[in-house]
């Protein structure tokens, strides 16, 4: 089984489908959102469009934000990159926002790039 250790390692080639990440107190990943990819490649050297999974690591202590942007149609998009139309409103969510043991109570928003 392949193995990625937070900090140390960021790519991993296997011959196995399998990936163990060996997030511990040593090497964690931070919390909040990490997006892990995927791509295959076959016998003839062909190679897939990649895969994302979005993982969230939740603090036992602290909150964890994580913000979505909420589609014209209501959809909820959680890609770490989302386009919007240019001169149109959209609408952000912090709802899955979570402190595990307590309540999130403040939700700050900051605008860092602009």
């Amino acid at each position: 089984m392949a193995k990625l250790v937070p900090g140390i390692d960021t790519t991993v080639k296997s011959d196995e489908p399998l990936l163990d990440v060996l997030a511990s107190v040593g090497t964690p990943l931070k919390p909040g959102k990490h997006v892990f990819q995927l791509q295959v490649s076959d016998d003839s050297g062909n190679m897939s469009d990649g895969a994302s999974l979005t993982v969230i690591v939740q603090d036992l202590e602290r909150p964890t934000a994580v913000i979505d942007l909420i589609g014209p149609a209501g959809q909820r998009i959680s890609d770490p990159v989302v386009r919007v139309p240019f001169g149109k409103s959209f609408q952000l969510t912090g709802d899955r926002s979570s402190d595990i043991g307590g309540v999130v109570k403040v939700w700050s928003w900051t605008l860092v790039q602009g």
